[in-house]
C-alpha cells in the first residue's frame, strides 16, 4: 500500500464515522482500522524524513 492509498482510505474512513454511516457494531473494527492506517501514514512519513536527512547530511557543505 501507497502512503497515498493509506490516507485517502483513511480519510474515507474518518468521514463515514463522523457522518454516522457506520452501524455501532461495526465501529470498533473501523476504529482499528482507522489506527492501523494512522500507524501507517505515521510510519512512512518517518521513514521518508529520515531519507531525506541522509541525503541532505551527504550533500558537500557550502
Amino acid at each position: 500500500m501507497t502512503y497515498q492509498e493509506a490516507y485517502d482510505q483513511l480519510v474515507t474512513l474518518v468521514d463515514a464515522i463522523e457522518n454516522d454511516q457506520v452501524p455501532l457494531d461495526e465501529l470498533p473494527a473501523k476504529i482499528r482500522s482507522a489506527t492501523e492506517l494512522i500507524t501507517f501514514c505515521q510510519n512512512r512519513l518517518r521513514d521518508v524524513e529520515t531519507e531525506y536527512q541522509d541525503v541532505i547530511e551527504r550533500l558537500p557543505k557550502r
